[in-house]
């Protein structure tokens, strides 16, 4: 009887301890907090707006209220920025990634403290997202708990989700990576590019051969540190070369990152079987003439891959920040700058200055 009333207390003081809990978290928060706000479309990265005072989200269920410790830069962000992301309601934070610590789980399965990375999910877009101090993303785009290498600092984790998990994603859900195929990647010194050959070349795939582009004499250098087998100067139609360095065959699967107005020759570069996805456009064009009967010819498979998809708990990003750590996976952290400078990293990145990733630090 003792042990069965004691239960009973328990049970009806567990509201009130959670309540508690609760008012103790929100009670530790700032009331404000650091952030830099996109104030409409379109505008230049210097008129991006940084700020102390942008009120700081409030825990809420479902939601992982987490602390930013830093965050990647994207594409993405620029295109929003110039007014290219139809339907946004400003002003907004943007930033569709984010590193940091738990504060506030929302009845999830972390606890406060927990290292752990977010991707899409709506951040930067739906709702405000990366660039700032806080943020509060649904459950389903937060990792699980990720336990840093010692010699792993912020910068270098921050450089990891978004990017690595596009690319993860599109090697093994839209191309079905075999150790047997060959891989052109178009658009290879991006950070996206030079993650997809790091990662294409690792335990997790180990391709044979890996064929690589740049647009810059010198980058050549960064792609082939990332592990590209061959790295090609793009002057506008690599195909030729591509099936040169293959025997005449093509590349069994290819990445298309550069975007639709090169997708013709980058289809050509593929073996007669061939798969290749399409995952973003560096050019900025979105649309062009593609004639797929001819260029698909005579049985090659389009597709393409958005990191929406990514079920990030399921996903392999301990293993991914473990081999980046171990050098398994080189990876270039281009430029850190600091989260009041977020408007000159962006300017950085759209004048395509970097070699690698560009990343913000809050702390």
């Amino acid at each position: 009887m003792h042990n069965t009333g004691l239960k009973s207390v328990l049970i009806l003081l567990l509201p009130s301890v959670f309540l508690l809990y609760k008012s103790l978290t929100i009670m530790s928060l700032p009331r404000t907090m650091r952030a830099v706000v996109c104030p409409s479309v379109p505008i230049s990265p210097t008129q991006l707006v940084y700020t102390t005072t942008h009120p700081t989200p409030q825990p809420k269920p479902g939601h992982v209220l987490i602390r930013i410790k830093g965050f990647g830069l994207n594409r993405s962000e620029l295109y929003t920025r110039q007014g290219q992301s139809p339907g946004l309601v400003f002003p907004k934070i943007l930033g569709i990634e984010c590193v940091g610590v738990v504060k506030d789980s929302g009845g999830g399965k972390w606890k406060e403290g927990d290292v752990v990375a977010a991707i899409m999910g709506g951040m930067g877009r739906q709702f405000d997202g990366g660039y700032a101090e806080y943020t509060l993303v649904p459950h389903s785009s937060v990792s699980p708990a990720i336990k840093l290498p010692k010699d792993m600092g912020w910068e270098t984790f921050a450089a990891i989700p978004e990017t690595f998990m596009t690319a993860w994603g599109t090697l093994h859900t839209a191309l079905d990576l075999k150790s047997t195929d060959s891989l052109y990647i178009h658009g290879g010194s991006s950070s996206l590019g030079l993650a997809l050959a790091g990662l294409a070349k690792s335990s997790l795939f180990n391709v044979s051969t890996v064929l690589s582009t740049t647009r810059s004499e010198h980058k050549i250098s960064t792609v082939q540190a990332s592990g590209a087998d061959h790295v090609l100067l793009d002057t506008g139609s690599v195909s030729a070369e591509v099936k040169k360095l293959t025997g005449g065959v093509g590349a069994t699967k290819a990445v298309e990152i550069v975007g639709p107005p090169v997708l013709e020759d980058s289809c050509a570069a593929l073996s007669p079987n061939g798969v290749i996805a399409i995952i973003g456009s560096l050019s900025g064009v979105w649309k062009s003439e593609f004639d797929p009967m001819v260029s698909l010819a005579p049985s090659k498979h389009l597709t393409m891959f958005g990191s929406g998809t990514v079920d990030m708990s399921a996903a392999p990003l301990q293993q991914i920040v473990d081999a980046v750590a171990s050098g398994e996976i080189p990876f270039n952290v281009d430029k850190v700058f600091d989260i009041s400078s977020a408007g000159e990293a962006q300017a950085y990145m759209e004048a395509n200055s970097a070699a690698g990733k560009v990343v913000c630090l809050v702390d």
